[in-house]
C-alpha cells in the first residue's frame, strides 16, 4: 500500500536525519517522507531536506499534534505512517505493516515494540515510565498507542484530527480512529529505537510532569483505562501506575533493574502525580473564566 511518512519536528537537528534515513531506507519503499518543521529555531529544516525528505516549514507554533495535521493535508498515500522526530526505524518496518494491513481488513493501525536507545538512569526510567507498555514480546491488539511510529489506514482516520497539542494527542487520535470494527495491533517484532533528549534531574522531572498532565486530560474526557484515577485522584498517592510498571518490568524477567531503578521511578511518579495535579488546578482555575465568557 503506498504510504506517506509524516515527521513533526521542533528543534530536532541532532537526530531528524536519522529518522528521514531510516524511513526512506525501507524494504518495501515509502510513496513519500514529509518533515512538518514546526517553527524551529535549529538547522532542522535543512537536515531533513538533506536527508530527503520533503519539508514543509510553520512559520508558527502548531504543536505535535498541528504539525502532524499540516502533515496529513498534504499526504498521498493510503496509508498514513506517523514517526516521531527521534526515531530509527528497522528496515522491514513498512513491509510488516503492509502485510498486517493487507491480511485483516478490521486493522487500523499497527504500531511496533519501543526500544531505549539512550543509555543512563534517567533515560532507563523515562522508557519504562512512559512506554511500558509497548514492550512485551506478545503481539496483541491495545487500546491506543504512541504516535512514535504507527501506521493508520487513511480509509480509518476519515475526518479524525488530533489536537493541537503536545499533551496526550497521540490518545485522544487513537480514541477517534478506534471502534468495535477498527483496532490498532502491536507487532513485537517491529522493534523501534527511542533516541530521545538526553536527560538530567530537571528534564526529567519536567517531562513526567507533562506526562501526568496527559493523563488528567485524557481520563478527563475519555474511557480509558485508569478513569477512575480522575474520579478519585487521592488514589494517586497509591503509585498505582508505577505498581503496573514494575509488574511488566517482572513479566520480562527485569527483577535486577527494576529494584536498581526504584528510587528514579519513584521520582518520576511523583512527578506525573505532581503533573496530574497541576492540570487539574489549571481546569479548575479555567472553568469559571468560561462561564464568565459572553455568548
Amino acid at each position: 500500500m503506498p504510504t506517506s511518512v509524516i515527521i513533526p519536528c521542533r528543534n530536532a537537528a541532532a537526530t531528524i536525519a536519522d529518522a528521514v534515513s531510516t524511513a526512506l531506507d525501507q524494504n518495501v519503499s515509502p510513496l513519500e517522507v514529509i518533515v512538518v518543521d514546526d517553527a524551529s529555531t535549529d538547522d532542522s529544516a535543512r537536515i531533513a531536506g538533506a536527508a530527503g525528505a520533503t519539508v514543509i516549514r510553520l512559520p508558527q507554533r502548531s504543536n505535535a499534534g498541528g504539525a502532524r495535521n499540516r502533515g496529513m493535508e498534504a499526504a498521498r498515500g493510503e496509508v498514513i505512517a506517523f514517526v516521531d522526530a527521534d526515531v530509527r526505524l528497522p528496515r522491514d518496518w513498512l513491509a510488516r505493516v503492509d502485510a498486517t494491513l493487507r491480511s485483516d481488513a478490521s486493522v487500523a493501525a499497527v504500531g511496533g515494540r519501543i526500544i531505549n536507545g539512550r543509555t543512563g538512569r534517567w533515560a532507563d526510567a523515562e522508557h519504562l515510565l512512559n512506554l511500558s507498555e509497548w514492550m512485551s514480546h506478545r503481539a496483541r491488539v491495545c487500546t491506543g498507542y504512541p504516535t512514535m511510529a504507527i501506521a493508520y489506514r487513511r480509509s480509518a482516520i476519515g475526518s479524525n484530527r488530533f489536537p493541537a497539542t503536545n499533551h496526550g494527542e497521540d490518545v485522544f487520535f487513537a480514541s477517534s480512529v478506534e471502534s468495535d470494527r477498527s483496532r490498532i495491533w502491536y507487532d513485537p517484532l517491529i522493534c523501534i529505537e527511542h533516541r530521545h533528549e538526553r536527560l538530567d534531574a530537571r528534564r526529567f522531572w519536567s517531562r513526567q510532569v507533562n506526562a501526568g498532565k496527559a493523563f488528567y486530560l485524557t481520563r478527563r474526557s475519555l474511557q480509558r483505562p485508569g478513569r477512575i484515577l480522575f474520579r478519585v485522584p487521592a488514589l494517586l498517592f497509591l503509585f498505582p501506575h508505577l505498581w503496573i510498571v514494575l509488574r511488566r518490568m517482572v513479566q520480562q524477567r527485569m527483577l535486577g533493574k527494576a529494584v536498581l531503578l526504584l528510587p528514579w521511578l519513584v521520582v518520576g511518579e511523583s512527578a506525573r502525580i505532581a503533573g496530574f495535579f497541576k492540570a487539574r488546578r489549571e481546569m479548575q482555575q479555567a472553568a469559571p473564566t468560561a462561564l464568565r465568557q459572553p455568548t
